[in-house]
C-alpha cells in the first residue's frame, strides 16, 4: 500500500495531538502539559472535523472536475491537504481508541 508523505505527517501530527490531549506530553515541557484541558474535549471533534476534507476530496472526484482546467489546478494540491488531513484523522482516531489500555 502506498501512503504518501503527507499522509504520514498527518498521522504524526494526529499521535502528538492526541499524546497533548491526554495529558501525556510533560515529559517534554510542562507548558505543553498545560494545552491538554484546551485540547481534551475537543478531540473528536478535530477527528470528525478532519474527515470533511477528504470528503470534499471525494466529491470533487466523483463530480469529474479533476478534467476541467479548473479542476485540475484545485485537484492536484488538495489531494495530497485531504492525505494530511486524513492521518491526522487516524492518528488521532487511534489514540483515543487505544487510551484507556496505556494511558
Amino acid at each position: 500500500m502506498k501512503t504518501s508523505t503527507t499522509t504520514g505527517i498527518g498521522l504524526l501530527v494526529g499521535i502528538v495531538v492526541g499524546i497533548i490531549g491526554f495529558g501525556r506530553a510533560n515529559i517534554l515541557d510542562p507548558q505543553v502539559a498545560n494545552m491538554s484541558s484546551q485540547i481534551h474535549p475537543y478531540m473528536l471533534w478535530i477527528v470528525l472535523l478532519s474527515l470533511l476534507v477528504p470528503l470534499a476530496d471525494y466529491v470533487l472526484v466523483s463530480t469529474n472536475l479533476p478534467t476541467t482546467v479548473l479542476g485540475f489546478v484545485a485537484r492536484q494540491p488538495f489531494r495530497h491537504l485531504a492525505g494530511f488531513f486524513t492521518g491526522i484523522a487516524f492518528g488521532l482516531l487511534g489514540i483515543i481508541l487505544v487510551s484507556p489500555r496505556f494511558f
